[in-house]
């Protein structure tokens, strides 16, 4: 699990837990980058983190990505945007299952909705 939103993952997490318990979740714990949205000013919202901590959060962020099945996403962010196409053009899951919850409208997000 990982989220534009810190706290948004230990709600959903606890959520999957009550609803759906025998559903693995993987969590990204040297996530310091939640909901800045961008690397461009290497800004973390961990204090002291270095501008190699915020790449490989990225980096790892981005590894179980590509191994995830499952995603709830809004395609008003393009980095989820891009991990929903690129878990279905590169990633290890045989099948991946988006639910988008903040629908844009044009060729990028659809292509994150249906894949394709």
């Amino acid at each position: 699990a990982t989220s534009e939103d810190n706290a948004a993952c230990s709600e959903f997490i606890k959520l999957v837990k009550k609803e759906i318990p025998s559903l693995r979740i993987v969590t990204n714990v040297g996530d310091v980058q939640q909901g800045t949205g961008s690397a461009s000013k290497l800004e973390s919202y961990k204090e002291g983190a270095s501008n190699a901590d915020v790449i490989a959060s990225a980096l790892t962020s981005l590894h179980l990505h590509l191994r995830a099945r499952y995603f709830v996403l809004t395609t008003k962010s393009s980095w989820t945007s891009s991990i929903a196409i690129l878990a279905r053009v590169y990633g290890f899951s045989t099948d991946v299952y988006v639910i988008d919850i903040g629908k844009n409208k044009n060729s990028y997000s659809d292509s994150a909705r249906r894949g394709g």
